[in-house]
């Protein structure tokens, strides 16, 4: 279920067509390494973004905005992202643009998506870190009403928690925030190095890209001593 307010168009969120973008670059760089057939986007901000670089051959894209039918026009599907109208196993990547952070239930979000993931599919999140200027900037009347509720963003280092409970691992990861500061070529590969590793609490926007693992279980074998060759009560004879 989604929370009010729920965007579906970027110029609703602050400095929206500014995020559009840097996240469209980082999808450009991530995008050859995905193949497969079936890519599902939800909700309206995911469905602007691009993977056109991958060779993810169709696209779907599932709405939730059932009341606004603007938003639900072009939409391929129509339904709840805690309950997709899908079969287990049969998508091969999902991007959520700032989907949980307009959730009431984010985590059931998730358990959905690893539902409908095959094994080693991929999965794509971007949203807004709470413990940042976007969090701060939440709790301003005069923008609060172009962000999502403090209490409904999801923590980057939480995110990842909650990936590796589901199975996913990690493959890439990126920050950024409201200002371009950090986007200029020295900047930028400052960014890249140092966040990461030291301070990506400082970001207000995160994108992960994380894949779904299943490691077969492999038997034990189980041991079995070797039988005895001389038994108690057994004469025992030396040659001479």
């Amino acid at each position: 279920m989604k929370s009010a307010g729920t965007p579906t168009h970027w110029q609703q969120l602050l400095r929206g067509p500014y995020l559009a973008e840097q996240l469209q670059r980082r999808l450009d760089e991530w995008a050859p390494a995905l193949f497969g057939f079936n890519l599902l986007k939800v909700d309206a901000l995911s469905a602007a973004l691009s993977l056109d670089g991958s060779r993810l051959l169709h696209s779907v894209y599932l709405s939730q905005s059932e009341a606004l039918e603007q938003a639900a026009t072009n939409a391929d599907l129509v339904g709840e992202a805690t309950a997709m109208p899908f079969a287990p196993g049969s998508l091969d990547a999902c991007l959520l643009a700032h989907v949980l952070d307009f959730s009431e239930h984010p985590h059931a979000i998730l358990r959905e998506v690893e539902g409908v993931l095959r094994d080693d599919g991929w999965l794509i999140i971007a949203g807004f870190n709470p413990y940042s200027s976007a969090g701060l900037a939440s709790l301003l009347p005069k923008v609060s009403r172009q962000l999502p509720r403090w209490q409904h963003m999801v923590s980057p280092g939480r995110l990842e928690d909650w990936l590796k409970l589901l199975g996913f691992e990690v493959i890439n990861r990126d920050y950024f925030g409201f200002s371009s500061l950090f986007e200029l070529s020295m900047g930028g590969q400052w960014r890249r190095r140092v966040y990461p590793h030291y301070c990506p609490s400082l970001s207000a926007v995160y994108i992960i890209m994380a894949r779904k693992r299943r490691y077969p279980l492999t038997p034990i074998r189980q041991f079995k001593p070797a039988p005895q060759v001389l038994r108690p009560g057994m004469a025992y004879h030396q040659a001479e």
